[in-house]
């Protein structure tokens, strides 16, 4: 165990005030937790949690898997090469400045690096893939990690718990700028053999610390590249994943060969011989083009094409807690007060969005997807009730707390499209009037991220569990909760779901949560989640895991 460290902290709550008690080494500190975390709090510049191309965690029974994505894939040929399309270039292709989003690069870290361990698509549970476990003997005070013998980065240097170490330790660096920081920070890591580390979570046990790993710090680069300075680890990644980068026309595409020290490579894997992942930022262009035979598969997570690809070619579907998200600043006026969040859920209506633009959208009734085991259909969101509304809006006025806000949003012909519908079902109302602030993805996660500039805010979150998304996004110290929500009920709720891995008291938990969420409003959901791959007839072996990502090493052509 970390120096550090002399006593593990526990957590009591008391269910009568809603406040929460630390207990750290013998002593109490009503509330010292929570201070700690704001006191040690990272930042994490650009991370894109929040982003449409938003990041995800582990998951139990909360996963809804499409009925044709079942069963063990199919064989498929070895040989043969797949073109696959993404919206957007990578700035990257290191595991620190890259996000894990099916639509954007996790494809790409599935392709050079393969997961440590993953969201199994079927039990929602955390299953080791280069590793071999990852297990607590002590309620997540601290966990061991086993990898497994044998594996070698393709540059043929060997994949040990020293790498690992290296690579979250890269993470937790404040130069790094990982996306990831927030989940490497402070952990207590040592290396126990060539195969074996120790890690201790930071502040308190965690018994769900291993969703986070299997989210935010699978992927592994290779020591020999890191060692070059991260622009080189970014251009000429080593990884241990099924293929290797050849070459990369930024802007263009990216092409990606088979690695001949793949750790499966006795099982005949990976089965193709050859990657391309191309840049097609137009979703209709994409789906022509698979259609067509130009392209081969592409992740998505618009409901209107994932319905379109299952009838003209094959596509998988899966829901996730979380979705379109309508998200409120609490720190600055109008949203500083809650009637204002009230009226604007009330004001809009969620089946009026795919009545009004055609595109698939499944309303939403809470942050937690009605599939979910966590979901509580007593906590729901409040129904559109024209009138309250109006009455809500007048009373600010009367106030001199008009509603006039700007809404953030990341420059997307999709996104835009909603943002101008509230617009015109807002302004119907007297006493509002919003402006749309609509720029590309990089200023639109500075303007958040870091600057906290912003009043409302259209964004997408997927998550198969809780775990550990909504803590960080949450609870009130923490560094990416950007919409400055501070609820001693909620924080109680979110230490009860972290340090429990019995299902009933998590369910209990997130029920608490939901039912703040549904009263003090920090986001309005609008739409369920949906994502998944999109692809060809003569494509084969499609595997998703974590939230709509796929396998590579047995992705081939029938």
């Amino acid at each position: 165990m970390s120096a550090r460290r002399k006593a593990h902290d526990s957590t009591t709550h008391d269910s009568t005030t809603g406040t929460t008690e630390l207990r750290t080494e013998g002593a109490i500190s009503r509330g010292s937790g929570l201070a700690r975390l704001r006191s040690r709090g990272v930042v994490v510049a650009g991370i894109a949690a929040l982003a449409l191309t938003a990041t995800a965690c582990g998951g139990d029974k909360d996963k809804k898997k499409d009925a044709s994505a079942s069963g063990a894939p199919a064989a498929g040929k070895s040989g043969g090469k797949v073109t696959m399309l993404a919206v957007q270039d990578s700035k990257s292709l290191d595991p620190f400045r890259t996000s894990y989003v099916a639509v954007a690069d996790e494809p790409r870290m599935a392709a050079l690096y393969d997961p440590m361990f993953y969201i199994d698509a079927k039990s929602g549970k955390v299953v080791p893939f280069l590793a071999d476990s990852l297990t607590s003997a002590d309620n997540g005070a601290t966990w061991t990690l086993k990898l497994k013998q044998g594996v070698q980065f393709s540059d043929g240097t060997p994949f040990d718990a020293a790498a690992v170490k290296l690579n979250w330790e890269t993470h937790a660096k404040p130069e790094t700028q990982s996306l990831h920081r927030a989940y490497a920070a402070e952990l207590g890591i040592e290396v126990v053999d060539p195969l074996t580390l120790k890690v201790t979570p930071p502040r308190m046990p965690n018994p769900n610390f291993d969703k986070t790993v299997a989210q935010h710090l699978s992927y592994i680069e290779a020591p020999s590249a890191i060692n070059k300075g991260l622009d080189a680890a970014g251009t000429a990644p080593v990884g241990a994943g099924p293929f290797m980068l050849k070459s990369w026309t930024r802007g263009s595409a990216q092409e990606f060969v088979k690695n001949p020290n793949y750790w499966q490579k006795d099982k005949g894997l990976p089965k193709l011989d050859g990657l391309t992942i191309k840049n097609v930022p137009d979703l209709t262009q994409q789906l022509n083009s698979v259609k067509s035979g130009s392209a081969d598969i592409f992740m998505s997570s618009d409901p209107k094409a994932l319905s379109e690809g299952k009838k003209a070619v094959q596509a998988q579907v899966q829901e996730d807690l979380g979705g379109q998200l309508l998200g409120f600043n609490m720190a600055k006026a109008p949203f500083d007060d809650q009637r204002a969040r009230r009226a604007i859920a009330l004001a809009l209506d969620p089946n009026d969005i795919p009545k009004t633009l055609d595109n698939g959208y499944v309303p939403a009734k809470s942050f937690f997807n009605t599939s979910s085991a966590f979901f509580d259909p007593q906590y729901v969101q409040p129904a559109p009730n024209k009138d309250e509304a109006q009455s809500l809006f007048n009373a600010l006025a009367a106030e001199g707390k008009k509603v006039d806000f700007t809404l953030l949003v990341p420059k997307n012909p999709a996104a835009d499209k909603v943002a101008e519908l509230f617009k015109s079902r807002l302004e119907a109302f007297q006493n509002v009037s919003v402006k749309i602030d609509s720029i590309e993805i990089g200023q639109y996660i500075v303007k958040y991220a870091i600057q906290k500039d912003f009043q409302g805010i259209l964004f997408q979150q997927w998550l198969l569990d809780p775990e550990p998304e909504m803590f960080n996004t949450f609870i009130s110290p923490s560094p990416l909760n950007y919409f400055a929500w501070k609820n001693p009920k909620a924080d109680a709720a979110l230490l009860a779901g972290r340090t429990s891995t019995d299902p009933e008291a998590r369910k209990k938990a997130y029920s608490d949560l939901q039912k703040e969420m549904a009263e003090d409003l920090p986001v309005w959901a609008y739409a369920q989640s949906q994502v998944g791959p999109i692809y060809s007839k003569k494509v084969t072996g499609v595997e998703m895991y974590g939230t709509g990502n796929i396998f590579l090493d047995r992705l081939a052509l029938s």
